[in-house]
């Protein structure tokens, strides 16, 4: 739906931001650590995501993609929602987050205040093997992000389209242009669906 925001950042505040967008005000909650990235005023490029819920729609706002991915990859997590996933990357950055995930560091996941010993466990048990495309992984081009976005309009999942993008990417080295490698991403999916 949305895939960044780029304005005049009109004010932040440890927990959101307002980012004008052609005479449009956007109002996007951000963790702790996006604020301290964003500068105090001027021109600037959020990514977001837009949620979706019974109580309205929210966007947040990331100040690198690592943060956002992690941030997605914590909302598939049974009863982790959009505020408690912000909470931890308020606390932790994408790569000590996904350390403690990694090491199964249940104790050191219950200090972040609302995390508590169950949902710490069903973070480890969820995510650990998860992780390798969250943090740590140098940012794709833009072309195979576009890609992804693109997938993920025709209802993949944000881990599967990006592991498609990646995988159309590298084997049509070179190629950059969207429509081409969205042909050649649909190709691959009806060509391995079985007969």
């Amino acid at each position: 739906m949305f895939e960044y925001l780029s304005g005049e950042l009109v004010r932040k505040s440890p927990g959101e931001a307002v980012v004008e967008c052609a005479g449009v005000a956007y109002l996007a909650a951000i963790s702790l650590k996006s604020f301290e990235a964003l500068p105090a005023g001027g021109r600037i490029r959020l990514l977001v995501h837009c949620h979706v819920s019974e109580a309205g729609t929210r966007l947040f706002g990331f100040s690198a993609e690592g943060e956002r991915r992690m941030f997605r990859t914590l909302l598939g997590v049974r009863g982790v929602g959009p505020a408690l996933a912000l909470t931890l990357l308020s606390h932790e950055t994408p790569e000590s987050l996904a350390a403690r995930i990694r090491a199964g560091d249940v104790k050191g996941l219950t200090r972040i205040k609302g995390i508590g010993t169950k949902t710490a466990e069903r973070l480890v048990l969820e995510l650990k093997d998860r992780l390798d495309h969250v943090a740590g992984a140098p940012a794709a081009p833009e072309h195979e992000q576009l890609l992804a976005q693109a997938l993920r309009s025709l209802g993949l999942g944000d881990h599967e389209a990006e592991q498609r993008a990646r995988a159309v990417a590298q084997t049509a080295a070179g190629e950059t242009r969207l429509e081409v490698l969205l042909r050649l991403a649909l190709k691959r999916a009806s060509s391995s669906r079985p007969a």
